[in-house]
């Protein structure tokens, strides 16, 4: 038994078990497992209590669970079972409440086999139809250690934060972690809501991913061929198709076949009006099916035809798929519409195991999201400002990371890094050194701080990037725009204005040497001071206003999330499937079953059927 068991029990016990310690203070002794199944109502016999005793106390959850979850973890299924006196945590109905949340972890983004070691209807088998009492201990601590990866993985990890220090909230979730597990266990409502991610996103992507399960168990859609690229008003079999395929995710209305009823309508008002002409029935015939083969032509035609409404349907599916908006399908465009319904549920499982890793979610922060190149402020359930971004280019690409903002600058100067030196500024230095000036660029001798002039510098000799310091001057031409925010971290990346305003108009942003820059960093600026003082507001826009370099800093510190979202979700619940520009997911996956030429996919299936 450990040490100090008696300790533990004492501050962890119930009050049932607590009176039964003595009260005399000389001689204070818990109840064994065995008398406290003796008491009055004792549901289970004391050789099972004795057999969860026996196998508590010598570690069995720390070793079934010692490479999955924290150590903290398996410490509060430990006080669990001591605050029960080593009474089994688990009924049948609580079991089978588990068992049934298991198979569908898919709703939270997980897969069963990914969360559980074990196979749950085994544990439940062994716990309620074997007689053997150690077989039935260890199929109730399998049963508690099952509850736990997945009350870990819907939360994206229980326990500290770090060794040194606990993190202010561990406490709160320890305690919450024990209670709904003697809950679950007592067959009560099985809900992993309270350890589920706060983020509004991660409840937006759960919506989408159910709204994604139900497309795919209709059906899914079908992969259109591919051809020439489609522009308004061209005529083209796979037209059909693609208005189908767009109405699958809600883009159009689905296409109805009407095609039937003009053609009886028309034949029989063609065949009307002949007879009141010539009263010859096979001459009537023989005009209705002139007119039937007429109609069938039109109709094929206008099918086919890549007519105004279906552009702007595809427009709105480029602008959710991070494609160039103009309303042509070409390749990345007919890719995007390729890509499987199943892929695009993985997707949103990704991004939903990604805002699990956040953490507890923040009353307010900024969310700057790489592949939606798109900078947002949230406070609590609302997006109180959003704007466009450029990222790192893939060569250069924007590290993921979280972190707070410290202060900000107005009117900065660029420090060039020596690796930005190196690739961009050499080159034209070594053709030309008035670029300096034209620039606004000072140079400084690393060696003695002393500044010189471009003439003067060998920029042939490649060490001359580590040898000399190149800092932009605030002004128009600044790299930095008019305005920074720093949050220091190891990466040297922050958030910054810049000139070349002309890149936000561009639907794919990837420009930057892996610093962020925003489209409206003084808004942001203003945005972040607004929930630090009257004061740091006033101090941003006073330092706006002028060409000083001014650095403002914050009394506060708010939270920054750099993420890696390839699904973001609008405030209306449409989904965006942003590209994945640095290739960090496992592929887009394609579909596999082509629709027919000038086929809509119902048509498709439906032939499908009857040929069985």
């Amino acid at each position: 038994m450990k040490p100090l068991f008696l300790s533990v029990i004492l501050a962890s016990a119930s009050p049932v078990a607590l009176a039964q310690v003595g009260g005399d203070g000389a001689a204070i002794r818990a109840a064994s497992a065995t008398e406290q199944a003796a008491m009055p109502g004792a549901a289970v016999s004391a050789p099972l209590p004795n057999a969860i005793e026996t196998a508590v106390m010598n570690d069995w959850l720390e070793a079934e669970l010692d490479q999955d979850l924290h150590k903290s973890v398996s410490e509060v299924a430990r006080r669990a079972y001591i605050q029960r006196m080593f009474q089994p945590v688990w009924t049948e109905q609580g079991a089978q409440g588990l068992q049934d949340v298991a198979g569908d972890l898919f709703k939270h983004g997980l897969a069963s086999d990914d969360v559980l070691a074990s196979d749950l209807q085994q544990l439940i088998d062994q716990r309620f139809s074997t007689s053997n009492a150690s077989e039935q201990a260890k199929a109730d601590l399998a049963l508690t250690a099952a509850w736990l990866r997945i009350a870990s993985a819907i939360s994206g990890g229980l326990g500290d934060e770090g060794e040194a220090v606990e993190s202010g909230s561990n406490s709160a979730r320890m305690a919450l972690v024990s209670k709904k597990l003697l809950e679950a266990g007592q067959g009560h409502t099985l809900s992993f809501q309270d350890f589920e991610s706060g983020y509004p996103q991660y409840a937006a992507l759960k919506g989408a991913l159910a709204q994604y399960r139900e497309i795919r168990d209709s059906g899914g859609w079908l992969a259109i061929s591919e051809g020439e690229s489609l522009e308004a008003g061209d005529s083209d079999p796979r037209v059909p198709a693609i208005r189908e395929r767009l109405s699958v995710e809600g883009y159009t209305d689905r296409p109805k076949d009407h095609t039937e009823s003009m053609l009886f309508a028309d034949a029989d008002r063609s065949e009307s009006v002949f007879l009141q002409g010539r009263n010859s029935t096979a001459s009537g015939n023989r005009r209705a099916n002139l007119f039937r083969n007429a109609a069938v032509t039109k109709t094929e035609t206008n099918s086919k035809l890549y007519s105004d409404d279906l552009v702007e349907a595809v427009k709105t599916f480029q602008q959710r798929h991070g494609i160039e908006v103009d309303g042509v399908i070409g390749p990345k465009t007919l890719a995007a519409m390729n890509e499987s319904v199943e892929s695009k549920m993985a997707r949103i499982a990704g991004s939903m195991e990604r805002w699990r890793a956040q953490g507890a979610e923040d009353q307010r922060y900024i969310w700057a999201n790489i592949p939606s190149y798109t900078v947002e402020g949230w406070n609590g359930d609302t997006r109180e400002i959003s704007m466009k971004s450029v990222v790192g280019m893939a060569s250069r690409a924007t590290p993921t990371f979280n972190d707070e903002i410290e202060y900000t600058v107005a009117n900065p100067r660029w420090y060039a890094p020596v690796s930005i030196v190196a690739k961009d500024k050499l080159p034209k230095l070594r053709r030309d050194p008035s670029y300096a000036q034209r620039a606004n660029f000072k140079i400084y001798d690393r060696s003695s701080g002393a500044e010189v002039s471009a003439y003067s510098v060998d920029w042939n000799d490649p060490s001359s990037a580590r040898k000399y310091r190149l800092v932009q001057q605030p002004g128009s031409g600044n790299a930095l725009g008019e305005l920074k925010i720093i949050f220091p971290n190891q990466y040297s990346i922050y958030l910054h204005g810049t000139p070349s305003t002309h890149l936000f108009d561009r639907a794919e942003r990837a420009f930057s040497s892996g610093c962020i820059r925003l489209e409206q960093p003084e808004r942001m600026a203003e945005w972040v001071a607004s929930y630090d003082s009257n004061e740091s507001l006033d101090d941003v826009r006073d330092a706006l206003s002028t060409t000083r370099n001014t650095r403002i800093d914050f009394q506060s510190r708010m939270p920054i999330h750099i993420t890696y979202m390839t699904v973001t979700v609008n405030d209306d619940g449409t989904v965006n499937f942003w590209r994945d520009i640095y290739d960090r997911t496992e592929g887009i996956r394609q579909v596999e079953r082509m629709s027919s030429i000038g086929q809509t996919a119902n048509a498709q299936t439906s032939e499908a059927t009857e040929r069985g």
